[in-house]
């Protein structure tokens, strides 16, 4: 049975949705998309024109959207702080969700959701596409085969490889500058960057169970460009940090560390060093970027064998036959149609809770126990 889908967020300019979710969807036998909803039925037009898609109709108003019975999923692809308002009347009309991440710009707001999905009886799937990256799979059956026996300890270090992480920032993206922003508590930018990172960690080797968080602002000044790499303003200042240092403990026992930074890579290929180690061998997980949610084409996986002192490189699972930011997206709509695992908003919510207590732990100083209430 083919999934109807209304997307909001898809515009005729291009961005994440045209970007990261057309490609599979306009490919897919499983899904038809049969809406567009933007904040003008003429830019929904606009979209569909431009995308070729004739099966959708064209709105401007979620509500509305969601009355339709040719929608089953709604696909909320817009800058988190219209998530709530967006994603609220889609719950609330039996629809299920696809929500990328973050899942609102408060945990307050995501608790509520979540509960309002529960309490509907809706499906949901939250954007953190890292979790069933080929890369993770493969890591999943290496640790499964025994051949590095029980992970011990694990740390990751990588740069984000984006300018917006640095000191080229998107005019799209110059909330992502300040620290504080329409009430949330952490920072949107750090909030967005280590949930996708840090996500796939956990899902490999545990929740964790507690935190000690450093933070730091390494770029305090940026220039804003505009779209087509004109520069608007230089000088900015930046309040938000785009340095992490996290460490603690995994309920597996495994003690974790875990570094990210904004800003490119040292070198091409040097943006990820992801080491797991066990009590018979080790993993290390190379590649150009730590952002496992977008990609790379050079991610290299090795495993060594404490015994024989052998390092062998693993052949990786594959990937889909995509656009590399498209290709994990993908694999979250396979698997929601194919009534596999995808991470939730059970998920998004534990997540932003882990989150409140890492910036707990920077703000404050000392290890915070994290037991979600999730």
């Amino acid at each position: 049975m083919t999934i109807n889908v209304g997307i909001v967020g898809l515009s005729a300019g291009g961005g994440w949705a045209a970007t990261a979710h057309l490609p599979y969807l306009q490919q897919s036998d499983k899904y038809t998309i049969t809406a567009v909803c933007n904040s003008s039925t003429d830019t929904s037009r606009k979209a569909i024109e431009k995308y070729g898609l004739d099966s959708a109709d064209a709105f401007s108003d979620v509500t509305t959207m969601c009355t339709s019975q040719k929608v089953d999923l709604v696909v909320c692809a817009v800058a988190v702080f219209s998530h709530y308002e967006l994603i609220k009347p889609a719950i609330e009309a039996g629809k299920d969700v696809y929500v990328e991440w973050p899942l609102c710009a408060t945990t307050k707001e995501a608790e509520e959701i979540q509960q309002l999905a529960k309490k509907k009886g809706v499906r949901t799937i939250i954007g953190l596409q890292g979790c069933v990256s080929h890369v993770l799979t493969t890591l999943e059956d290496i640790i499964k085969s025994g051949k590095i026996g029980t992970p011990l300890v694990t740390h990751i270090s990588g740069s984000a490889g984006t300018g917006e992480t640095g000191t080229r920032l998107a005019e799209r993206y110059q909330y992502f500058k300040d620290r504080d922003i329409e009430g949330v508590t952490g920072q949107v930018m750090l909030s967005i960057y280590i949930g996708h990172t840090l996500e796939p960690l956990i899902r490999l080797l545990g929740q964790p169970t507690e935190v000690s968080a450093q933070l730091k602002t390494t770029w305090p000044i940026v220039d804003v460009f505009s779209a087509d790499n004109k520069l608007l303003a230089s000088g900015v200042k930046k309040t938000a940090d785009d340095y992490a240092s996290l460490q603690g403990t995994l309920a597996s026992g495994v003690k974790y560390a875990y570094n990210i930074r904004g800003g490119e890579a040292f070198d091409d290929g040097e943006g990820l060093v992801w080491d797991i180690i066990g009590d018979k061998g080790q993993i290390r997980l190379n590649g150009s970027s730590i952002m496992l949610n977008l990609g790379a084409t050079d991610f290299k996986i090795r495993v060594k064998d404490y015994e024989s002192n052998r390092i062998e490189v693993a052949k990786l699972h594959q990937h889909l036959d995509l656009p590399l930011a498209a290709q994990n997206v993908g694999r979250l709509y396979e698997n929601f149609a194919d009534g596999k695992t995808v991470p939730t908003f059970d998920d998004a919510v534990r997540l932003h809770q882990f989150l409140d207590a890492i910036f707990l732990s920077a703000s404050k100083g000392g290890t915070q126990e994290f037991l979600s209430n999730n």
